[in-house]
């Protein structure tokens, strides 16, 4: 009786150890990720190259959807950015789009742009052509909670963001091309008191200047991205689920000895 009695101890305390653990508390930090609503999510594209404004290529080139993930720690009703998100352009319907006179010549983006106009130092009128492609942005600080004013989020370009360009004069022809990393390049989230995050949708209201060589950009939009993954119970949960095994063996042994 008493082995019994000792069994049900064991199985008791044991059951109390894993749902202790494998519910994360509201002070404990969880690592979650967010999938970006493709749907809901889209950024638009204005700038500036060698002082002319960007205009669009085609109907639609100058806004895309985004996709990708988000990724985040979850302490209780406050999200932290912690770097790891990968926030994708979406490839437009609208291109392929020119980079005439660049060689690689017609190719698929996420953004068209086309400049035309006078250029203080060069011959004629000059047109530049520019595609952005492979875009993915990262956010690598800022926190986000209901009812909250969020901290500013930092938003930076992956390693493969690219914009490939061409120039040309109507008197001079051809004057240059070349292709250009977005890798590294960053900017605050200037609308970050406008984040809203409800424990499983996140609002993200973007408003990002960023700056190249001879031209800049603003991207403005809203990327939604909702709740779909809260990580497995730690070891000390399935440490638990493991004593439970044990003693309900034991519990079974105790029985056929009786």
């Amino acid at each position: 009786m008493r082995k019994i009695q000792s069994s049900y101890k064991l199985i008791a305390s044991a059951l109390a150890l894993a749902a202790a653990v494998a519910v994360p508390t509201s002070a404990s930090a969880v690592a979650v990720t967010l999938n970006v609503n493709s749907a809901l999510s889209s950024l638009t594209l204005s700038g500036n190259a060698f002082g002319l404004n960007y205009g669009q290529q085609s109907a639609g080139s100058l806004s895309a959807s985004w996709g990708g993930t988000i990724s985040g720690d979850l302490t209780g009703g406050l999200f932290t950015f912690t770097g790891g998100s990968a926030i994708s352009a979406i490839v437009n319907p609208s291109g392929p789009f020119t980079t005439a006179p660049n060689p690689i010549g017609v190719e698929a983006g996420n953004y068209g742009v086309k400049a035309v106009g006078l250029v203080p130092g060069f011959p004629g009128v000059i047109t530049i052509n520019g595609v952005y492609k492979d875009l993915v942005l990262d956010i690598t600080t800022g926190t986000a909670q209901n009812g909250v004013a969020p901290t500013g989020q930092t938003l930076v370009f992956g390693a493969l963001s690219t914009l490939d360009y061409g120039y040309n004069s109507s008197t001079a022809g051809p004057l240059g091309a070349g292709s250009g990393s977005l890798s590294g390049v960053s900017g605050s989230d200037t609308s970050a008191s406008l984040v809203s995050w409800d424990g499983t949708t996140l609002s993200l209201p973007v408003t990002l200047h960023t700056t190249g060589s001879n031209r800049f950009e603003d991207w403005n939009g809203t990327i939604v991205a909702t709740l779909t993954q809260v990580p497995e119970p730690s070891s000390l949960a399935l440490l638990g689920i493991g004593l439970v095994g044990l003693a309900c063996a034991r519990f079974q042994r105790s029985r056929q000895n009786l």
